[in-house]
């Protein structure tokens, strides 16, 4: 059993053309997107292929890979989630101040802070499976209340983590572990089960049946409404641990935290040749999409690139990444 799930049985044949074209794009090309990338950043910079600069790039690409596990999960079973930038920013604020504020343990605000990103996540799903809100329209929403909430609570200001406090959620941001920072042991760890629940489980074979020919899982026995509001679950549970991953490295958090974020996860996932119209992904490819954005951003900050032609181009590879996502299902129909 692979992870790609295959395309309804009425569907007609794609061409052998179109199948190599989309199959080669899928399972290779962001890889050798990412490897001709570098080489530019290598001849243009002596301090790319450096060992500090190879670890900041992983550092970077953690969060984002980190939510983007949830985000391709929820792509696969044939939904969409653009709330997860204002799940991270709650996430993150819950964990900083229930330490910081209120003096709880670390142990219990991060608890907290997951168990409210699991929440929003299963609101998601509520809306968008059970009262059929679309599911766009649905994330837009609680992600507008989530932040505004986070807005209102705090009056639109930071919070930090003072002296000695938060030393566990800290060191969940910025240790160490041998010669790798915890981010990047947390996101390979993360992406390695990921990887087997989607291919070797009941759970993970349903979420790409649901995406990829929901009819036939229905007549299966499989209850796609209910299958798809766990899977938001799991992602908003995600975006949450990136949340506060991404607070502990900055021992401090904002209701503006982690704004626009969604969309460089969104970006990540389908360069990793994740469809946006459901059914079909791989997560440890997403692992390459959130890597090679890293990359992108490094290099063009080693290069002095200003930070406006970084969005510029981070919106260009969305666009290129969609586009051949729309080329590729297109024909496979």
């Amino acid at each position: 059993m692979t992870n790609e799930a295959a395309a309804p049985a009425e569907a007609p044949a794609p061409s052998v053309g179109s199948r190599i074209g989309g199959d080669f794009w899928a399972r290779y090309g962001v890889l050798l997107a990412l490897l001709v990338m570098a080489a530019v950043f290598v001849l243009l910079s002596d301090r790319f292929l450096t060992q500090d600069n190879l670890v900041n790039i992983l550092r970077q690409s953690a969060v984002t890979a980190i939510a983007a596990v949830g985000a391709t999960m929820v792509l696969i079973a044939g939904g969409i989630d653009i709330s997860q930038g204002a799940v991270m920013a709650f996430a993150g604020l819950a964990a900083v101040i229930i330490i910081q504020q209120m003096g709880g343990p670390d142990v219990l605000a991060i608890a907290v802070a997951l168990a409210f990103a699991a929440l929003f996540g299963l609101a998601n799903g509520v809306l968008a499976e059970t009262i059929r809100i679309p599911a766009f329209i649905a994330t837009l929403g609680t992600a507008l209340v989530i932040r505004g909430v986070a807005f209102v609570y705090t009056e639109g200001r930071s919070v930090g983590l003072a002296g000695e406090s938060g030393e566990l959620l800290k060191w969940l941001g910025r240790g160490f572990i041998g010669p790798l920072p915890v981010p990047v042991v947390l996101m390979i760890v993360l992406y390695l089960v990921a990887a087997w629940v989607m291919a070797r489980t009941t759970w993970g074979l349903h979420t790409y049946a649901v995406g990829s020919a929901e009819r036939a899982a229905r007549i299966a026995g499989v209850r796609v409404s209910r299958h798809r509001i766990e899977v938001y679950a799991v992602a908003g549970l995600l975006s949450g641990l990136a949340g506060v991953v991404l607070a502990g490295r900055l021992a401090s958090a904002a209701p503006a935290l982690a704004t626009g974020a969604e969309f460089d996860i969104l970006t990540a996932v389908v360069l990793g040749g994740t469809s946006i119209y459901g059914g079909r992904g791989n997560v440890l490819r997403t692992l390459l999409g959130a890597v090679f954005l890293a990359t992108m951003t490094n290099g063009l900050i080693l290069l002095n690139v200003p930070s406006f032609y970084q969005t510029i181009t981070v919106g260009v590879v969305l666009l290129v990444a969609l586009s051949l996502d729309r080329l590729r299902s297109r024909g496979t129909r």
